[in-house]
């Protein structure tokens, strides 16, 4: 078998899920050959753990939690002819890789080198249009967050099989297929929180701060730093964003580390953003969770919409909610805790992803 993965280098998120779709792919068969196509974040993160090639992909700028169509056009408005150069550029290699399928996530160049390979295109993502459905019902969108949906569903009407990853309860569609949490690394997997805290080096159990790779966690990971001098018995541990120096005694900052699972593992909560790698993690880990989706990003409102039920979920990204929230996450902590100890997730969608796949390639 061999695999093209093409991968979306926004965030981190998508890498850390396509990695853990590869090493199931590699587990069920170890003779798979893998090469990765990505960008910024997904090219950094891969490039040193299999054959990587670099394309060009969406730019997305913003630091106030918000996503800014305006912005978004202006950066990416040579995209798509970028698309169609990097297509062409990367034939030679998608013909002599002659992969059996292509696996991508939203990026429109997995189905461009699926069609010039002439092979399957398999896209494994989070979104989920019926979701939006629902949420429609029950909250008012934008004409942003409805363009971002006909985009996405747009990119999964022209795929040959889609794949995706639920964060509670699997739905059942003629349509779409959709698996349970993808997850790298299962908290048995882990040592015990007795031992991590002392590899770690941590006296008490942090509140980690899980912001991916982009920019818009930016102001959240310093309204953390502003608020953390009145939750003096608090100590967060920031991960992702850019390079920050914190201010308070009680927070630390580190852009990504590979063992940021084994925080999660020892931690009393977390503050996200609503990215679905996280999310999932969190969920998996059973963490309590404050969410702060960014404005006007339909997949982040979805995903915050759907854990609303077991989560705190801040939907106003003002300064002052940003502080008030932290505040009271951190006195909510027991009672969101016990909500999640009642949950019953099984992580296992990466194995469902891998049949999934075998099985269209035998259609």
């Amino acid at each position: 078998m061999r695999i093209l993965f093409v991968v979306t280098g926004v965030g981190l998120g998508d890498a850390t899920r396509e990695h853990a779709n590869i090493e199931a792919f590699l587990k069920k068969d170890p003779s798979t050959e893998i090469i990765v196509a990505g960008y910024d974040n997904s090219y950094e993160y891969f490039k040193a753990k299999f054959p990587t090639v670099k394309i060009r992909g969406y730019k997305l700028s913003g630091k106030r939690l918000k996503f800014n169509l305006l912005s978004f056009i202006i950066r990416n408005f040579f995209l798509p002819f970028k698309w169609l150069w990097e297509t062409i550029k990367l034939r030679l290699l998608v013909r002599r890789f002659n992969p059996d399928v292509v696996i991508s996530d939203f990026e429109p160049t997995g189905i461009l080198m699926a069609r010039l390979a002439k092979k399957k295109c398999v896209v494994v993502f989070g979104y989920d249009p019926f979701a939006f459905d629902e949420f429609t019902r029950k909250h008012q969108v934008s004409q942003i967050m409805a363009w971002e949906h006909r985009y996405l569903k747009g990119v999964y009407d022209r795929a040959d099989l889609v794949i995706i990853q639920t964060l509670l309860n699997r739905r059942h569609s003629m349509i779409y297929n959709y698996v349970n949490p993808i997850i790298r690394t299962k908290p048995s997997d882990l040592h015990n929180e007795k031992v991590l805290m002392k590899k770690l080096g941590l006296k008490k159990q942090p509140i980690i701060v899980m912001l991916g790779g982009s920019e818009f966690g930016i102001r959240l990971a310093k309204e953390i730093d502003n608020v953390a001098s009145k939750l003096p018995n608090e100590n967060f541990i920031i991960f992702g964003a850019s390079k920050m120096v914190p201010r308070s005694p009680n927070v630390t900052h580190y852009p990504f580390k590979d063992n940021v699972l084994e925080y999660l593992k020892v931690s009393k909560g977390v503050i996200s953003l609503a990215g679905q790698k996280s999310l999932t993690e969190s969920i998996v880990f059973k963490k309590p969770m404050l969410i702060f989706p960014i404005e006007d990003h339909i997949e982040q409102a979805l995903n915050a919409y759907t854990v609303e039920s077991i989560a705190k979920v801040c939907w106003d990204s003002s300064n002052k909610q940003i502080r008030k929230a932290v505040i009271e996450f951190s006195n909510s902590i027991p009672e969101l805790n016990r909500k999640m100890e009642n949950l019953n997730v099984n992580a296992n969608g990466a194995e469902q992803v891998v049949k999934l796949v075998y099985g269209i390639l035998q259609h």
